[in-house]
């Protein structure tokens, strides 16, 4: 039999204690907590037992399993368990996934969670049996994820390793590559908004692509959610097959430079140029130059808290050209190797299908504030 509780009736929760990087010890025992998981090494450590962090400042709401105390960086929370015989971390560690924290952001100039908001959730708790039943089913459905990502994160590790190998470099261009402006090798293109006071140029013709379809762990570009008509069409801009969308308008420096094959036609807004290649560069090296070499754009880019590439700098932006053949032989590895990803994100997929049913069944997630 379960019961449905307040985290405050079972778990206190800490502030995290600010550390600044001189203060860090890379030779130490204890791993430093932040927004996205371990980011250091420290001699000391501010909790001394198994917790859970809670980020409360940047990727607000996610939560991290802390299996051996640690500290926990100013912009978290960390939890102390009241009774462990009663509550199994584990079990938290996905109830609080499932209760959706990030719902609680408060939309200041610097979104955050309140303590309180995470105080009030209300999760199930069934007895200590069934907490570490359910804990360790979604533990292996969790190792699926993982090593599917993992998989990922080693294919698209080898695409890079094998550009390497080919062209070295393109930012420091080692193997003496003649040099050409963008401008030079293609036809640049910068995305528009149809004005919406006209609704006719919105429809269902064709996707109008985002920094969104872009920003992604995808080579190509994800699908979009709007769509213009044919008329938009014409105002939006359209590249056809083979090109590459290229964010330089963004609201974090980082964020320049993401680069997004596309495999049909489609039209994009101003945050995003597009190069359509001539024959003398092959879409997918240049795509991949991108992909390796986004250093390139950033260093283009204006040094604001945002980020610009304009058009013109864009296409004045030298990149190293190789003989055609060579990238030729490069595109059909690419072709291979995007064949085994789709693949392995198809899994992917269907493993966070598992895990969310499953996780959806075993937690009875009508959570409660």
């Amino acid at each position: 039999m379960s019961s449905r509780v307040a985290i405050s009736e079972i778990a206190k929760i800490h502030y995290g204690k600010s550390l600044v990087e001189s203060q860090r010890d890379s030779n130490g025992s204890y791993l430093v907590y932040g927004s996205n998981g371990a980011v250091g090494m420290h001699s000391a450590r501010i909790f001394d037992y198994p917790s859970l962090i809670i980020d409360r400042k940047g990727s607000v709401g996610e939560v991290i399993f802390a299996p051996d105390g640690g500290w926990a960086i100013d912009t978290t929370f960390y939890i102390e368990l009241n009774d462990r015989n009663a509550v199994d971390l584990r079990y938290l560690f996905y109830a609080l996934k499932s209760a959706n924290l990030q719902k609680h952001t408060i939309t200041t100039s610097i979104p955050g969670l309140n303590r309180d908001d995470v105080y009030r959730t209300k999760i199930e708790i069934p007895a200590i049996q069934e907490q570490r039943r359910i804990a360790t089913i979604l533990d292996k459905a969790d190792a699926i994820r993982r090593k599917r990502r993992q998989a990922i994160e080693l294919m698209n590790d080898f695409l890079r390793s094998v550009f390497l190998e080919m062209f070295g470099d393109p930012v420091s261009n080692p193997k003496n590559w003649e040099l050409h402006k963008l401008g030079e090798i293609g036809n640049v293109v910068t995305g528009n908004t149809p004005p919406r006071a006209h609704p006719e140029y919105y429809g269902s013709s064709i996707e109008w692509i985002k920094s969104d379809n872009i920003n992604t762990p995808s080579h190509y570009l994800t699908k979009a959610t709007e769509f213009l008509s044919d008329e938009g069409k014409v105002v939006g801009r359209a590249v056809p097959t083979g090109s590459i969308l290229v964010t330089c308008i963004a609201g974090s420096p980082s964020c320049i430079g993401n680069a997004a094959f596309t495999d049909r036609e489609v039209t994009f807004n101003q945050q995003i140029n597009a190069v359509v290649p001539d024959e003398s560069c092959n879409s997918k090296y240049l795509y991949a130059l991108f992909y390796v070499g986004k250093k390139l754009i950033q260093a283009a880019s204006t040094n604001s808290m945002k980020g610009m590439v304009s058009k013109t700098k864009f296409e004045s932006i030298e990149v190293p050209v190789p003989p055609i053949s060579l990238q030729n032989k490069f595109a059909k590895c690419f072709d291979v190797l995007n064949r085994s990803l789709d693949s392995y994100h198809s899994s992917l997929l269907n493993s966070n299908r598992l895990f969310d049913s499953l996780s959806g069944s075993l937690m009875n997630t009508g959570v409660e504030r």
